[in-house]
């Protein structure tokens, strides 16, 4: 017999261990001496495992191919749901550009731990963003760069090397990421009709977390950035 309690994202199965008749193989209340189906003497105890307990958690952000990125902006604070394609969270990012220093931390939502932050800094009239693992450590550096007949894209840097191109449309969400030539990401409306929910699809051997940092800093820069000039807010 096996019981399943769901509680939210978590579901636990369990087993139930059952006395069953040596002969017929008829379930058995656990005192029972004989058979109430076939009449066989039951001399032991036999017993049969259904199932072994197993959890099925929240999805994994650093695994999961397919992201639904949902936007909020909160006075000046940008916050961002990350969830699969059926609904199911997978973590959350939360952080102000616009204070010094600036920074942005994403989180898991299985157990609420860093996932990794993002730290920004005004290098003469540019932006540079470095992203940084939970215990410090550099994963890359983002800048944005100006290309003759292409217009506007940017770079991921790691260990001062050019890594990952990010290019495309950015206020449209229609973007791509390449590294060597070879698309491994892409920023898209595919399944999205809600405004500030967008799709991000990682097909490429890639570090997660250098592609939602990349998504993130675009978005600040050429959306949010852009919407706060246009209104003279800043």
């Amino acid at each position: 017999m096996q019981l399943i309690l769901n509680i939210g994202d978590l579901s636990i199965v369990t087993e139930i261990f059952m006395q069953y008749c040596t002969n017929c193989g008829k379930d058995l209340p656990d005192d029972a001496a004989f058979c109430s189906s076939c009449g066989t003497p039951q001399s032991g105890v036999v017993s049969q495992a259904v199932a072994s307990p197993s959890f099925n958690s929240a999805g994994n952000l650093l695994s999961e191919p397919d992201i639904v990125m949902k936007k909020k902006i909160l006075s000046l604070r940008e916050h961002y749901d990350f969830e699969d394609r059926s609904g199911r969270k997978l973590g959350e990012g939360d952080g102000n550009f616009f204070q010094i220093p600036a920074k942005f931390t994403v989180k898991s939502s299985a157990d609420n731990q860093e996932l990794m932050h993002i730290n920004g800094k005004l290098i003469s009239i540019r932006h540079e963003f470095d992203f940084f693992d939970p215990s410090g450590n550099q994963l890359g550096s983002m800048k944005k760069k100006i290309v003759k007949l292409i217009g506007e894209e940017y770079w991921v840097e790691k260990n001062g090397q050019e890594l990952m191109r990010v290019y495309g449309n950015f206020t449209e969400h229609d973007y791509n990421m390449s590294i060597n030539g070879q698309p491994v990401a892409q920023v898209h409306k595919k399944w999205i009709s809600v405004r500030d929910q967008f799709g991000l699809s990682i097909t490429g051997d890639v570090d997660h977390r250098l592609v939602i940092g990349a998504v993130i800093v675009v978005e600040h820069i050429e959306v949010t950035e852009r919407q706060n000039n246009n209104s003279g807010r800043f």
